[in-house]
């Protein structure tokens, strides 16, 4: 699975544009499709990649457990999974807290909550899970479980019981680390090396003029600063200070004053901003650092959503 993937984020509720462009992907070399889900359902939404794509990998990028029943969410990856013929990875995490709290939903431990899901998704894929008399049938095809991993000790969890990380917004050393604690917890359990994959989502903002690009990801990044799990990474990234501001302006809903705590240095560390060229020289450090797949989350910068992944496209082909 060495390569690179994109992440495509869908319209609702047509599907059409989500497909075009899944296949526009592949048919550029990329080795896999990534959809986030936000208003919308990232299950359906790959099973609408799966049925119009041929050799694309397709992943979750990623469910969120507390919207779902672990033994639903199970069935539901099995169908995805058969339509894919095996290309389906089913990414789990766990969201965050604003978001869930302002559902209703509480948290309570994430980690705990992750595990407990995972165990329950595991047995029905192994045809030990029961309900209403009926066992949940095995997938066609095996399913990789990789887990949304901000925090170390997540990336542990998966070093124990998953089969590969989503890391987002890292800088390459802070990837590292990550692979690293998730690896070296595999290995203690006796699994074979190489047997979990460490990928890690990149956000691009591509453009020839990297004024204009820094201003797009300033802007487009502060959001994330105002997300507790997100502002940690961002300081242990190596930028406590530019974090605190952007979470003091978040409390004061002040979306300007955000923007402008996010410094050149923090977008660079965590992001892929400027012309093709700079963007894929930053790219190669987080291939040096481990990753075994680089997922690029393709952002507007003066234009629409369309004309931005096709540009992704075009810039990094060549990588393939």
């Amino acid at each position: 699975m060495k390569g690179y993937g994109i992440t495509l984020r869908p319209t609702v509720p047509d599907t059409s544009e989500l497909v075009q462009l899944a296949r526009e992907t592949e048919d550029a070399g990329f080795g896999g499709v990534y959809i986030p889900e936000a208003v919308n359902d990232a299950l359906i939404s790959s099973l609408a990649v799966a049925g119009a794509t041929k050799r694309i990998n397709i992943a979750t990028w990623i469910v969120n457990i507390y919207l779902r029943d672990p033994a639903l969410c199970a069935v539901a990856a099995e169908m995805v999974q058969h339509a894919a013929g095996g290309r389906f990875i089913l990414g789990l995490g766990v969201s965050h807290r604003p978001a869930l709290e302002a559902r209703g939903i509480e948290m309570g431990n994430a980690r705990d909550r992750l595990r407990h899901d995972t165990d329950i998704i595991r047995k029905a894929f192994l045809g030990q899970l029961e309900a209403f008399g009926r066992t949940f049938p095995v997938p066609s095809h095996p399913i990789p479980i990789y887990f949304a991993a901000l925090a170390l000790e997540t990336s542990k969890l998966a070093g124990e019981m998953a089969d590969g990380t989503m890391l987002y917004m890292c800088s390459p050393e802070r990837m590292r680390k990550s692979i690293d604690a998730a690896n070296k917890v595999a290995s203690e359990r006796g699994r074979a090396s190489g047997s979990l994959t460490n990928t890690c989502g990149v956000p691009v903002y591509l453009h020839d003029d990297l004024k204009t690009a820094y201003e797009a990801a300033r802007r487009g990044l502060a959001f994330y600063g105002g997300l507790p799990f997100y502002n940690r990474i961002f300081a242990k990234n190596g930028f406590p200070e530019p974090a605190a501001r952007v979470m003091e302006a978040s409390k004061r809903r002040d979306a300007n004053a955000m923007a402008a705590a996010m410094t050149n240095e923090l977008l660079d560390a965590v992001a892929l901003v400027g012309p093709a060229s700079r963007c894929i020289e930053r790219l190669e450090a987080y291939r040096k650092q481990g990753a075994d797949v680089l997922i690029l989350a393709a952002n507007p910068v003066n234009e629409d959503y369309v004309s931005c992944v096709r540009r992704v496209h075009k810039a990094f082909a060549k990588l393939n």
